[in-house]
């Protein structure tokens, strides 16, 4: 088996099944087995895999495993040579499998692989970037990004600064859409289910890193993903866990003192921004792209703050 394609899905039923036509499409000559890992939706996806995708191998979870233990599940029944993680929301074109497989057997120093993601209409949506750090979550929280994106110190992050038109080492990589192969997945370990959902990519590829591996992004193969929607639309609860997985990134992966220093960075943006938000909101009214409910910042500032949930026990964040 040359791929093995491992989908978590959560009640995503018509998305899941336009991108499991766009997979059908885009094979080529390659031999690929598709997984399902459907967490408990109560949407009869797996009904409706059985009636109209009787080759797919779905695995039904009772309970929500979030996106790393769903992963993971899919990975260990998977036989290809290269295993991807695909979200459910996203359309494969045609050679963009064939493109990121031929490179991982060409270049066995290149731990994992990633496409170009562009949204619905065709615009580039970042998704290689530098690992995190404090003078990057400082930058973030003073909105330095936004204001200079296109220049390599404050648009670091999210290397808004490069045209993205060629292939590049980057530090990590979307888990929407990421390939590797069998033997550095059996190597580096699985994901950390300790994330849920957020900062499991970022947190295995930095593993990659660290045992040695190359993370490429690959603009000649192409996804859309179709719901990547922006901060300013993210329900609360989605806001609180990316900044949950981020505490423990930094936790995990540079020790207590730098988790804290995050924490107080965190906080103080959100403050700053849940002020300006309390008075001028009324004034300036919402911005799809901005995250302008001021009660989401506070709560945003409250969880950066509540340290109690540090395990002072394991430094590494590793019980």
């Amino acid at each position: 088996m040359d791929l093995s394609i491992v989908i978590v899905s959560y009640n995503c039923r018509d998305l899941l099944a336009g991108c499991l036509r766009s997979i059908e499409g885009a094979t080529g000559a390659l031999a690929v087995e598709v997984i399902v890992v459907d967490n408990g939706s109560a949407d009869d996806t797996i009904e409706m895999l059985t009636a109209d995708f009787p080759h797919v191998i779905a695995m039904a979870s009772e309970e929500n495993l979030g996106f790393a233990g769903g992963i993971n599940l899919g990975m260990a029944a998977a036989t290809g040579d290269v295993l991807l993680m695909l979200n459910p929301d996203t359309l494969v074109h045609v050679g963009a499998l064939e493109h990121m497989v031929g490179f991982l057997r060409e270049r066995p120093e290149a731990g994992a692989v990633g496409p170009r993601i562009e949204g619905e209409d065709g615009r580039l949506q970042y998704t290689c970037h530098v690992f995190p750090s404090a003078w990057l979550t400082f930058i973030a929280q003073l909105g330095l990004h936004r204001l200079a994106p296109n220049t390599r110190t404050f648009g670091a992050y999210d290397m808004s600064w490069w045209a993205h038109d060629q292939p590049r080492r980057v530090d990590w990589l979307s888990g929407a859409c990421l390939a590797t192969r069998r033997e550095v997945w059996e190597r580096v370990g699985p994901l950390d289910e300790g994330y849920f959902m957020y900062s499991e990519d970022v947190d295995w590829c930095f593993r990659l890193s660290r045992a040695g591996y190359e993370r490429w992004y690959l603009p000649g193969a192409r996804v859309t993903h179709l719901e990547a929607g922006s901060w300013g639309g993210a329900s609360r609860e989605r806001i609180l866990n990316s900044h949950r997985a981020t505490f423990r990134f930094f936790r995990n992966n540079s020790g207590r003192a730098s988790e804290v220093l995050v924490r107080l960075l965190v906080a103080v943006g959100g403050l700053i921004r849940g002020s300006f938000w309390t008075i001028f909101g009324p004034l300036i009214g919402d911005r799809p792209e901005l995250i302008t409910d001021a009660g989401t910042h506070f709560r945003v500032v409250e969880l950066a703050t509540n340290f109690s949930d540090i395990d002072v026990r394991h430094p590494s964040g590793q019980s």
